[in-house]
């Protein structure tokens, strides 16, 4: 008689890992960390990193160098809360991150033990989104949606996972989002750029002011092309 060994929460995200090419991992870890990372699969990389603020900014180097999300994994409260400054730098620079963050095992959280914390907030607006799953199965959707996050969002999403979720059996359902093709919107239609082409027409010396929202080479690249069209100067 065969048995049938079930997937733990923990093997289900590895897989998404490698799908979504998160095959690196910045980590400065804690207690909290370690069911994820004993055993490490060796098709995964580990890089260390001796403070949070230096793993987020690997992290943010490796994310815009490769342009695509990064992986990154931090320590609950103390973790998070030494990385917040990094994280914000990776918000203003357009860098998309995924964020793991470990807390107390979820079945002491009522009692608020040692390394339980008020993580949902710690990092302020940075964060393009904060995902705090409600049951270990529902983990690796919460990954996917913050890579989702990041990508179209171009900044650092958090996911907040208690440290007993990745021993938890995975769902056998596999959710759609999982293995479903990434679609990012490259433009915008006609009829909603029309009203400033007239507004440019109608301009007698127009000039184009920029912020850090453009701040990416294929952005650079259409305002030089629309700049020179327009003889116009362009103030950063």
């Amino acid at each position: 008689m065969s048995v049938t060994v079930a997937t733990t929460v923990r093997d289900a995200t590895f897989d998404l890992f490698r799908r979504r090419g998160l095959t690196t991992l910045f980590a400065n870890p804690g207690s909290t960390e370690i069911p994820f990372l004993v055993g490490m699969p060796e098709d995964l990389r580990f890089v260390l990193g001796l403070h949070e603020g230096s793993v987020i900014g690997l992290a943010t180097g490796y994310a815009i160098g490769t342009d695509r999300p990064a992986l990154a994994l931090l320590h609950t409260t103390a973790g998070l809360g030494n990385a917040v400054a990094a994280i914000a730098t990776a918000r203003v620079n357009h860098a998309p991150l995924v964020i793991a963050v470990g807390q107390q095992d979820r079945r002491h959280l009522a009692y608020e033990p040692f390394l339980a914390g008020k993580l949902d907030g710690l990092a302020g607006n940075y964060p393009v989104r904060v995902e705090q799953p409600a049951l270990g199965q529902d983990v690796p959707g919460a990954i996917e949606r913050a890579f989702h996050a990041a990508e179209t969002s171009r900044g650092p999403a958090l996911v907040i996972i208690p440290m007993d979720d990745w021993q938890a059996e995975a769902d056998e359902r596999a959710p759609a989002a999982v293995t479903g093709e990434l679609v990012r919107a490259t433009g915008v239609e006609r009829a909603d750029v029309e009203p400033l082409v007239r507004f440019l027409d109608e301009a007698a010396s127009p000039a184009l002011v920029v912020g850090a929202g453009a701040d990416h080479p294929e952005t650079w690249a259409s305002l030089v092309e629309l700049a020179e069209k327009l003889s116009a100067p362009l103030f950063q």
